[in-house]
């Protein structure tokens, strides 16, 4: 009798222990801009490394369009909270190798790292004038961001920004998001056909919409993209999808998620879902908010075949009465947890975030469905 109470006693603690750790919750911060004095710090993107580190970017100034301007890169083992020193992956008044003139002052910056392990910084560089005189320059990285190559130019059109990070549509070809805001203004899609750190080969495909910038990718195969648009002026966040095999746009669809004229992030899901960094305000850029799609066998073909789809808020991961945040660029890593950076307190810092789905309320996430 004794021996049967103790092993429901043990049974009944393991299974309370079971609980606990299945409830278990992943959630820690870090700004990984602390050690700069300067007073703009903006437009950060963020990638997990072959070897399961993170690699951040982002540029900081004086201010924005700053002349002061440089490109900065810091990497973080995996949990996002020890920060190595902070290195100057583009300095200011750097030039373009096929450029004569030396850039005014640096914006945006895109990571990105191919199958064969080398790493790409796309960012905004500005010859003359505003961000509507910008070009699209790069850099390549094969020592996982320790060193990079000279600066060269991608787009030679004036007004051409980057924000989001590109999805692949076969082993050597990137599908990079990119805003123009010159005598037009519209976002695009830049088809690159790459080869050793080379680009071979660019096309741009426009969006044929004057209200919208700044797009965020999620490929769920290479024979479908689709698109989430800021839209100018505040709205409704906006999707559409892109064909690669016809090159060719849907028509814009307003989802249900508000937009106050601010960028987004968005992650695929093994499921079919899509996790989704957005300011859930019309009008402000607070809170950062994090959102899921419906799940697609609930909407049925009809719904799944729609660029706009109803999105599901989780929670906020950034609220704070008077603040502001911005430009989340969100990944999901090789072990299910989630990295966020982001533009923090009106652009003094940049913060970083990691989560997992326990800490969204998200599960089950379903693999290999």
């Amino acid at each position: 009798m004794k021996a049967r109470l103790l092993t429901n006693i043990y049974a009944i603690f393991a299974l309370v222990l079971s609980a606990s750790i299945a409830r278990a919750q992943v959630f820690s911060t870090s700004i990984v801009s602390a050690e700069m004095a300067m007073g703009v710090q903006h437009g950060s993107s963020l990638i997990e490394l072959d070897d399961g580190s993170l690699l951040v970017s982002w540029y900081a100034g004086g201010k924005e369009g700053g002349r002061d301007s440089r490109i900065l890169v810091r990497h973080s083992l995996a949990g996002g909270t020890s920060w190595e020193a902070t290195q100057i992956a583009v300095n200011p008044r750097e030039c373009a190798a096929e450029s004569w003139f030396s850039n005014k002052t640096l914006g945006n910056t895109v990571l990105f790292q191919d199958k064969e392990n080398i790493v790409w910084l796309f960012y905004a560089a500005v010859e003359f004038g505003g961000w509507s005189g910008a070009h699209v320059d790069y850099k390549i990285s094969r020592d996982r961001g320790r060193t990079w190559s000279e600066s060269h130019r991608l787009t030679n059109g004036l007004g051409d920004i980057p924000r989001s990070k590109p999805v692949e549509l076969g082993p050597h070809e990137l599908f990079l998001p990119l805003s123009h805001s010159a005598l037009w203004t519209y976002p695009s899609g830049a088809r690159l056909e790459i080869a050793n750190g080379k680009i071979v080969r660019k096309i741009s495909f426009p969006i044929a919409s004057s209200k919208c910038s700044h797009p965020a990718f999620v490929a769920f195969d290479p024979d479908r993209v689709l698109a989430f648009l800021r839209v100018r002026g505040g709205g409704k966040l906006q999707g559409i999808f892109f064909d690669p095999g016809k090159n060719g746009w849907s028509i814009p669809e307003a989802t249900n998620l508000p937009n106050p004229d601010s960028a987004i992030d968005a992650v695929p899901l093994n499921d079919g879902r899509i996790l989704l960094a957005y300011n859930d305000d019309g009008t402000i850029r607070n809170p950062l908010s994090i959102a899921v799609s419906d799940d697609p066998d609930e909407q049925g073909a009809e719904g799944s075949s729609s660029a706009g789809g109803a999105f599901r808020k989780l929670r906020d991961i950034d609220n704070e009465l008077g603040q502001d945040f911005s430009y989340p660029s969100l990944v999901r890593a090789r072990d299910g947890t989630f990295y966020l950076t982001y533009t923090w307190h009106y652009r003094s810092a940049i913060k970083c975030v990691h989560f997992d789905a326990n800490w969204l309320g998200l599960n089950p996430i379903i693999v290999g469905r």
